[in-house]
């Protein structure tokens, strides 16, 4: 018992209580610092003041002192009692630990581009989708928005490598996602970015177009709960709206055009909603029904945002729970919607030395309210002599709506407005992510295995009913039509990975080896009905309309595999650095059923090197060369088809008589996962004490096995196959620029450039594959516009007579005057050039961020130059030649001789010769270069507010304008558009947001 005393009594003063204060170097005090007895689960965090207090702290310990932004230090303790502590900040954050795939590395070892960003990113924009909120942020991530309410960017890293799918993957937690939509901003924690193939190969088949790690929020150990509601309200407008025709405009086009032809409509619409034709000029007959159909379909919409989280732990536990709700309102002026509501939590808990064990998971709910996009064309073809509502349209239900065909208008024209509401689709989604992971450490700090097990479920059911209308002869539904489908999604993935790390002198190994098996499941199931009865909701099954004309249908497929992966690192010194990974993927998708994705990286630190000490000019500079390959199976496992055939070929003579046959033929071709290599070189460098930070990388990616669909010889049908290869390559950049003036004044400076090439390489046999809207042809960029080029406009009698072309077609003037590339002087299919895509060749942003005491103030920019769009809105006058026009056709129009050498006349509109579904040209192909201030935000912060005896630690307070200025030159409402391939028609236009947000910690 006495020896038990004894050594009691020496342990205990062999410990002691350490206090102290942690401030920044300008002596402004540091919340929530951690402090760690290293080696230990014994910790605390700063209070509101900076100060903490340790308690049984071994006198020879070492203090691990760690803070968001700020250096990390490792500070002896020598028997002290009181530690004061000043930490540096950390601008480019070296030390930072950052998540790769299937583990975790400090930013200063990194071979590859790896680029991180913090939920406070995220957080700041009032956005959907997490990913809308990084657009102009990241260098070679080109992100294009969506102005329809709920719908999520499109995504594209380091340029588009696939005719079929070029989404990046996104990991949760460890699960596999093609989009992160259903994910709230507040939900995340942080994201890593994987560019190049050798950050991305360790994710093999499902890595060719770049890799998103998403981690979900965690708590932090020995911290008290921390609350945190932040929230917005705002509302959104419709920016740069497209200008149309006024009568009096539409009038002028149409009448200078054809006046035999039209003016009967002009006349109806003047008996029918007043004003007057009684002048013998048309320019100056005033009209009783003027609308802008734009003005009609469009509104102000309301936006909001709420997340409410939960954050703490102790030195053996860690939680974070949160909820969220998001509505947003469309800017159409009909009930469409988005609403989601999220739940989240995580724990990870220390159930012994060698054990931790963890959960998290996700909840979302969202329902959305389908707008139909059909109205956007129809509000720019509907004449604007048309009214809204027509008393006299006895036939109309349930609204009266005006109908264009009341003044002589054929079958191409409809009332937008009755478009947009007579048309109802829903879709609800039930989504849920859960995550296990169970990790034993064989040997502190060096051997470990993770067991990790994550499951996804989504539920879609989707709903599109249409009522019993009536608007004219053409714009009616005489019985009703339901569809109901219901997708549902079943995936897996367990991971398991054993990982070694171990250092002997400057020496610093690292080696990771894993086993995945996943299985991806679909099953959906559709049925069709009309007559279903109308009123409320709960009479929308398929069981209530016509038995007879109902059909049915579902689909589905199950797909497995396996995969073995492994990762090498080499530390010399911490100048050397050196990175293997190998992944080896099973799938039961692909007859060919395995591939095998290498990759290499290596980096030099120069700055470590013996001859860099003592210069001033580089406080960090490294050079990386990486190389690898990826896989992409989000192409078809097979394509084929069977084909009967009847005739001379097929028939028989038996006897004298000649009997009909049948020939049956089948095609087939087994496809496989596409393939990129790539290889990538860079530079980080860090100068002016810490102040600057540029990182530069080249690239050159090269996706071979890419699955196209050219015609089969002396056919008109396609079969796919792994025939194409794609380039493309392009350069990153980004500088960002971090100083204090005094003590209360800091700011930052950022800027990040992409130059991409994009070029088809090779087609198979095949020069040139056309598609619906593109072409892709070798040597050019893929889905490029093909047509005639537009040199200008005939201004003259005399320049026509000296054309033979313009002769040949009674071309006049103010036509179009097009290219003849062969110079045979006819205009026929060989003259036809490709002229231009809608891939920018180069983006950029520019951030700048002030801080001055409590106040805070961010400016974010965006730009594209490089890239086309098709205007269809004005292609489809084909189809209608009294369509309506947007005001700039009005006012640039050629008038005379010397007026324009642009834009053709209003007659040279109304002429196949000009507007032609078989005579595209680049009149109709547009500049979708814009230059956009993407975000201002002002805020406030209140900080250790005193309400009663209760200190809050903060509130803030902010307003945001995001999107608040586009500025671009084409005929369009943005040339930002949600279609993949630039065409410029059934687009929902983007928004402008202005919002009010207030944050309170508690």
């Amino acid at each position: 018992m006495t020896c038990l005393l004894i050594i009691a009594t020496s342990t205990l003063a062999q410990t002691k209580n350490v206090i102290g204060t942690v401030t920044d170097i300008s002596g402004e005090a540091l919340i929530g610092v951690s402090i760690l007895v290293q080696g230990t689960n014994n910790g605390v965090v700063t209070d509101l003041n900076g100060k903490y207090t340790l308690n049984h702290v071994p006198e020879n310990a070492t203090l691990v002192v760690s803070y968001i932004g700020m250096l990390t230090q490792e500070i002896k303790v020598n028997g002290q009692s009181t530690i004061n502590i000043i930490l540096k900040e950390d601008s480019q954050q070296l030390e930072e630990i950052i998540v790769i795939g299937y583990g975790a590395a400090k930013a200063k070892d990194l071979t590859a581009p790896i680029t991180v960003v913090k939920g406070e990113t995220l957080t700041s924009v009032p956005s959907t989708t997490p990913m809308a909120a990084l657009q102009g942020k990241v260098p070679g991530v080109n992100i294009v928005n969506n102005g329809a309410p709920g719908e999520g960017p499109t995504v594209q890293i380091r340029g588009i490598g696939s005719f079929s799918n070029s989404k990046p993957l996104f990991v949760v937690d460890g699960m596999f996602y093609d989009n992160i939509n259903f994910l709230n901003n507040a939900d995340i924690q942080e994201m890593s970015i994987l560019k190049d193939a050798s950050a991305a190969a360790i994710y093999g088949v499902r890595a060719a177009n770049g890799v998103v790690l998403i981690t979900t929020k965690k708590g932090a150990r020995n911290q008290k709960a921390k609350i945190t509601y932040d929230g917005y309200v705002g509302i959104q407008k419709a920016s740069n709206v497209l200008e149309l025709c006024n009568a009096h405009e539409y009038a002028t086009m149409l009448l200078e055009g054809n006046y035999d032809a039209y003016q009967a409509h002009f006349k109806q619409s003047i008996d029918k909603y007043g004003g007057s034709y009684a002048d013998t000029d048309f320019h100056n007959w005033t009209f009783g029904a003027d609308n802008n159909w734009y003005d009609q379909l469009l509104r102000t919409a309301v936006i909001t945002n709420h997340s409410l989280n939960i954050n703490g732990g102790s030195d053996k536990a860690v939680y974070s729970v949160g909820a969220s709700y998001l509505y947003q309102d469309g800017i159409m002026n009909i009930d469409n919607n988005y609403k989601r509501m999220n739940f989240r939590g995580s724990v990870d808990y220390d159930a012994a030395n060698w054990l931790k064990v963890g959960f998290n998971g996700v909840f979302s709910n969202s329902t959305q309210q389908v707008p139909n996009n059909q109205a956007w064309q129809k509000a720019f073809n509907c004449p604007p002599i048309v009214a809204l509502y027509d008393e006299n349209n006895d036939k109309g239900f349930p609204d009266k709506f005006g109908s264009p065909d009341a003044i002589g208008y054929t079958s191409n024209f409809y009332n937008p407005i009755a478009t947009a509401k007579y048309f109802d689709s829903s879709k609800e989604n039930y989504q849920v992510l859960s995550n296990f992971y169970a990790q034993i450490d064989f040997i502190p700090n060096k051997l470990n295995f993770k067991t990790n097990y994550s499951y996804s479920f989504l539920s879609t059911q989707g709903r599109e009913f249409t009522p019993k209308y009536y608007v004219s002869s053409w714009q009616q539904s005489a019985t009703t039509q339901l569809t109901k489908n219901e997708n549902k999604y079943y995936n897996y993935i367990w991971d398991n990975t054993l990982t070694y790390n171990n250092q002997w002198g400057k020496h610093k190994f690292g080696a990771m080896a894993g086993y995945s098996m996943r299985q991806e499941q679909w099953r959906m199931f559709e049925g069709k009905a009309s007559n279903v009865p109308e009123g409320a909701d709960e009479y929308w099954y398929i069981k209530n309309g016509d038995a007879a004309g109902a059909t049915i249908k579902d689909d589905g497929y199950c797909y497995r595999g396996i995969s073995y992966f492994t990762r090498l690192n080499y530390n010399y010194d911490d100048k050397y650095l050196l990175m293997f990974t190998m992944r080896a993927d099973g799938s039961s998708k692909y007859q060919e059923h395995w591939g095998y994705f290498p990759s290499v990286g290596a980096a030099w630190v120069l700055s470590e090197e013996p001859f860099m000490k003592g210069q001033k000019w580089a406080d960090f500079l490294k050079l990386r060369a990486s190389w690898g390959k990826l896989g992409n199976d989000h192409v078809a496992a097979s394509d084929g088809f069977a084909s009967i055939a009847t005739g001379n070929d097929a028939s028989g003579v038996f006897g004298n008589t000649t009997l009909a046959g049948y020939q049956n033929t089948t095609y087939f071709s087994w496809l496989k996962w596409e393939v990129v290599e790539e290889w990538n070189a860079g530079i980080n460098f860090i100068t002016l004490n810490n102040r600057l930070n540029i990182d530069f990388d080249y690239y050159h990616r090269m996706t071979s096995n890419a699955v196209i669909a050219p015609l089969l010889p002396f056919s008109t049908t396609t079969l796919a196959g792994n025939y194409g290869k794609i380039l493309n390559s392009g350069i990153d950049i980004s500088a960002n620029w971090n100083d204090k003036i005094g003590k209360d004044f800091s700011y930052n400076i950022g800027i990040n450039i992409s130059t991409l090439r994009n070029r088809v390489k090779d087609l198979g046999d095949n020069k040139i594959i056309r598609g619906g809207k593109t072409v892709n042809i070798v040597g050019k960029e893929m889905n490029s516009f093909y047509g005639f080029k537009m040199i200008g406009v005939y201004q003259t009698d005399e320049e026509i007579a000296a054309d033979p072309i313009a002769v040949a077609n009674g071309c006049v003037p103010g036509d179009l005057k097009y290219a003849d590339l062969d110079g045979n002087k006819v205009l026929d299919g060989n003259d036809r050039t490709t002229l231009g895509s809608y891939i920018p060749n180069f983006t950029y942003g520019i951030n700048l961020g002030l801080n001055y005491k409590n106040l805070d103030f961010q400016l974010t920019t965006y730009g594209q130059t490089g890239a086309q769009m098709f205007n269809r809105k004005r292609a489809l006058r084909y189809s209608s030649q009294n369509y309506n026009f947007d005001r700039a056709q009005y006012e640039d129009r050629w008038t005379g001789p010397g007026s324009t050498n642009s834009n053709p006349s209003a007659a040279a509109l109304l002429k196949p010769w000009n507007v032609s579904d078989q005579k595209y040209s680049s009149y109709f192909v547009e500049s979708a270069d814009f230059f956009r201030i993407q975000n201002i935000t002002l805020g406030y912060t209140f900080r250790n507010l005193k309400l009663g005896n209760y200190i809050m630690p903060g509130i803030r307070l902010s307003l945001t304008a995001d999107r608040p200025f586009t500025t671009f030159k084409a005929n369009s409402f943005s040339p930002e558009l949600s279609d993949s391939e630039g065409w410029d028609t059934e687009v929902y236009p983007l928004t402008s947001s202005y919002t009010f947000g207030v944050r309170f910690d508690f």
